[in-house]
Order: C-alpha cells, then sequence, then structure tokens
C-alpha cells in the first residue's frame, strides 16, 4: 500500500510539475500582459509601446464581469489616434475580444481601451498582446 501511494504521490507531483512548464511556456509567448480594473461606468485606456520593428500582433482582451463591455483598439502615430478595432460585448462573463494590429513600419504604438457599462461592478479584464511570426 505504501509503494502504491508513494507511486500516486510521484505521479501527482509529476503531474503538477508538467503543468507549471506548460504555463511558464504560455507566459513567455506574449510580448504584453496587464490586468486593467474598470470602475463602473468609466474606461480604462492602457498605452503600449511598440517594438520600432515591422511586425503583426494579436490583441486579445477576456473578462469574466457582468458586461456590458466595449473594447477598442487604437493605432497611435505620433500624435494621430485612430480607431482599427471596436466591439461590444452583452455577455453575463465569458468575454473575449481579438484583433490584430498590424504595425508594417514599426512606427506605431497601441491603445487599448475598455469601457464598463455596468452601473454596480468593477470589470476585471486580462489583455494580452503577442508578435505573431512571420511567414
Amino acid at each position: 500500500m505504501r509503494k502504491l501511494f508513494g507511486l500516486l504521490v510521484i505521479g501527482i507531483g509529476l503531474s503538477v510539475f508538467g503543468q507549471a512548464s506548460a504555463i511558464d511556456a504560455a507566459e513567455a509567448d506574449y510580448l504584453y500582459y496587464r490586468d486593467a480594473n474598470v470602475p463602473p461606468f468609466q474606461k480604462s485606456r492602457e498605452f503600449f509601446d511598440m517594438p520600432n520593428r515591422p511586425g503583426l500582433y494579436e490583441v486579445t482582451m477576456v473578462s469574466d464581469a457582468v458586461g456590458p463591455l466595449t473594447f477598442r483598439i487604437v493605432r497611435v502615430h505620433e500624435d494621430k489616434e485612430e480607431t482599427m478595432h471596436q466591439q461590444r460585448s452583452y455577455k453575463v462573463g465569458g468575454h473575449e475580444f481579438q484583433a490584430r494590429f498590424n504595425n508594417p513600419g514599426g512606427s506605431d504604438d497601441l491603445i487599448v481601451e475598455i469601457a464598463n457599462s455596468n452601473p454596480a461592478a468593477v470589470a476585471k479584464v486580462a489583455v494580452f498582446v503577442v508578435e505573431l511570426p512571420k511567414h
């Protein structure tokens, strides 16, 4: 019985260790990660200083907040802002927004805006920016 228990503990330990390694690898794959807390009837603007090289990026925002939430991706070039993508989500939890951000000249920066239209609850939103491989 002790041998079986010992093998079980070793198996669980290896399983947990394997999961931790997978999580560490996944965390290393994104360029930026930020948590945004958006108060009721407020919006949050998160600025990302993008690398000074051409690239294609994917922006993902996820939240379990009670909506509605509005997600917006803005290109910043010098003093000019241009909305690239915008989406409103009316879900009760499980919000997900994903959009591509193309920076062909490597001279643009990114602003992610999250508007919380819920009058009673803070919206917690995770923002990921990933650089996509060149093909």
